[in-house]
């Protein structure tokens, strides 16, 4: 009973809770995104408008830089676009953004547009009312930049250069265009980097989604903590004085708390009370009333009887969640003290500075992030467990490729198995093609499965991960060890959650006991499963079996 009401409470709330603050998360990034395009449209606008005017000005007051003082018109060289160039020039090497001047007949190599370039002159050139162009993509680099570019359309001043006669040689040597008032001379260009931004956002999602875990967990605690205080304890009480009533203590009554007992177990406090009354003027009166009340009587204590049995199988279930309740608290207690204590230690190192030398600080940083790390997975597992149970697990498909999933496995699990002495061997068939599957969880189970190889099998000992396609058409990962093995009862429960063998809750090991549980329910999530041969003292052999899809190479 205990388990059903926390569950009947805590399910709903928790899927309620956790979607409003999913539809909370989704709603921060998307207007964090749409304010960051907004604001990199500000600055890429004010910085073309700026190199504008700066073409604008040099085009203008042409004729002014290259007549002397005496009214000699003499060419200094000095004309728009090699001011342009250079001013835009100047500002990249100076800052991560990126200007230019580009045009689809550059007379300069330097000035020839890339693919986005090319494609905001062709939308130009199709709408001559158009005035900017914009959109997010890549510079030649591979970095991520927002991309902006206005258009720069033929004046009247620029026809020395560029007007008519076409082919006739102006005065920068090159020949002219023929191009007329407002044909499109060329574009200027401003990429922006949003590395910084998007490092800004994630940051954001990080802590948006930290605090999400914290709310969730407190509402969880609320529903566990009221539940046990209003419903669990009454319902005790009930329990105890109908077993006395049963026995035949009529003078028993239940002392109803007004502070706890409230609605239907006020009620039903208040009827078994009023039942005992009951009871005790039946007795009492027993012998005026014999013959009348006899058959009254034996139903009440045959359902007196059911309801005592009935409640002390609901005991009995209550000390049982009790007992694992206890053992759930205590292991998550260590498991969470452990790294939470070293973090601790090393932190309070680090703060006496002049007690380590800089070998000894980096060692304690490395320590620190490797215990962070170890909490991190801790409550990554219990958060992805409760994910599957919810049904909000989702899978993220992609083409995966079994030699660099074995490469990180061996970057992984190397490390463990060289700590501990461990022979460790990866390997796989050269024949497996590609596949469809979510990679991270497929890591995630190996991973699991081969840690728990190295950590179960004694120095010295070899542990083997191999992959390969089986005849009937699915892949197989086996990891296989020579450790302790595993023992057929163990068997039967080593994939329920918490449980780590034999003994479990009297004598709780390091390790959450999710591992197994959570490696199994990802499995299933990709339509596999893992199988498990075992003897006691001869070691185990766990097989990963996924369905193979192949991956449809869409080349539109």
């Amino acid at each position: 009973m205990k388990a059903n009401l926390e569950l009947r409470l805590a399910v709903p709330t928790t899927i309620v809770i956790s979607l409003l603050l999913v539809v909370s998360v989704i709603s921060d990034v998307w207007l964090q995104k749409q304010q960051t395009e907004e604001m990199l449209f500000e600055q890429a606008y004010i910085l073309s408008q700026e190199m504008q005017s700066v073409w604008d000005f040099i085009s203008v007051n042409q004729n002014t830089i290259n007549t002397d003082g005496d009214g000699t018109f003499t060419f200094k060289g000095l004309h728009c676009s090699i001011v342009g160039t250079s001013v835009g020039a100047l500002f990249t090497n100076r800052t991560d953004y990126v200007i230019r001047y580009v045009s689809e007949y550059p007379r300069n190599p330097k000035n020839s547009p890339d693919s986005f370039e090319s494609g905001a002159i062709n939308e130009f050139k199709g709408n001559p009312e158009m005035i900017e162009y914009a959109s997010f993509g890549t510079m030649p680099d591979g970095e991520d930049y927002y991309r902006y570019s206005v258009p720069l359309r033929m004046q009247s001043a620029c026809a020395d250069c560029h007007g008519s006669p076409v082919g006739e040689i102006d005065v920068t040597g090159f020949p002219k265009e023929g191009l007329k008032d407002g044909d499109l001379v060329g574009i200027a260009s401003v990429s922006i980097p949003v590395k910084a931004y998007e490092e800004n956002l994630r940051g954001q999602i990080v802590q948006r989604a930290f605090l999400s875990f914290v709310v969730l967990a407190a509402c969880l605690l609320t529903i566990v903590l009221v539940t046990k205080r209003y419903v669990i304890r009454p319902l005790g009480s009930v329990a105890s004085a109908v077993r006395k009533i049963g026995s035949g203590d009529l003078d028993t009554r239940i002392e109803i708390d007004p502070a706890t007992a409230k609605g239907e177990i006020r009620t039903l406090s208040t009827h078994v009370n009023d039942m005992a009354d009951e009871l005790e003027s039946l007795h009492k009166d027993l012998e005026n009333l014999v013959e009348v009340r006899t058959e009254q009587l034996a139903e009440a204590n045959e359902k007196l009887i059911v309801q005592a049995r009935e409640l002390e199988t609901v005991n009995e279930q209550l000390r049982e969640n009790d007992l694992y309740k206890s053992h759930f608290f205590t292991m998550m207690s260590h498991e969470l003290r452990t790294p939470i204590t070293a973090i601790r230690a090393y932190i309070d190192m680090l703060d006496d500075t002049s007690a380590l030398d800089e070998e000894a600080r980096s060692s304690a940083v490395e320590a620190i992030k490797t215990n962070i790390h170890a909490l991190s997975k801790l409550v990554d597992n219990i958060l992805d467990s409760a994910r599957i149970e919810a049904g909000a697990a989702t899978l993220e498909k992609g083409v995966a490729d079994v030699a660099d999933i074995m490469n990180e496995l061996s970057r992984s699990l190397g490390p463990l198995a060289v700590d501990k002495g461990i022979d460790l061997e990866i390997a796989h068939d050269g024949e497996v093609p590609l596949f469809m599957t979510d990679e991270d969880k497929l890591l995630h189970i190996l991973e699991n499965l081969g840690s728990n190889a190295i950590k179960y099998t004694d120095q010295g000992g070899h542990v083997q991960v191999n992959a390969c396609l089986s005849d009937n058409g699915v892949i197989q990962f086996e990891v296989i060890d020579d450790g302790a093995g595993i023992s057929e009862e163990d068997q039967k429960v080593i994939f329920d959650k918490f449980i780590q063998g034999k003994s479990f809750v009297a004598r709780p090991v390091s390790g959450s006991g999710l591992g197994l549980a959570l490696a199994r329910e990802y499995a299933e999530l990709l339509g596999g499963d893992i199988l498990m041969r075992s003897e006691l003292g001869s070691g185990s052999v766990f097989t990963v079996i996924l369905p193979f899809e192949e991956p449809d190479f869409d080349l539109d």
